[in-house]
């Protein structure tokens, strides 16, 4: 299964969740996102609260036992090498 989610989607709110299940407690790291919408050509974007307490905001939790951190550092890591090839892409194929 792949799920996009695009930029206009991504927030700086990010939780950390965990549950206990059969004794093993798993961690996530949780993105919420929040649907910007247009409204007599204004756009708005926030969370989608019913009410006081009551939150019902999309979120996307990514779930780990005990290699959640290496994998996202990994994912930062690719991120950090594309972008780097992205903006110096000469300094990468010259040849000492």
């Amino acid at each position: 299964m792949r799920v996009n989610i695009y930029a206009e989607e991504l927030t700086d709110r990010v939780e950390i969740v965990s549950k206990m299940i059969d004794g093993n407690t798993y961690t996530g790291v949780r993105f919420y996102l929040e649907l910007p919408a247009t409204v007599n050509n204004i756009q708005y974007q926030g969370p989608f609260i019913h009410m006081p307490g009551d939150d019902d905001s999309s979120a996307v939790t990514f779930w780990g036992k005990t290699q959640l951190r290496k994998l996202l550092v990994n994912a930062i890591d690719a991120l950090d090498a594309h972008e780097t090839a992205e903006l110096w892409p000469q300094v990468l194929t010259q040849k000492p």
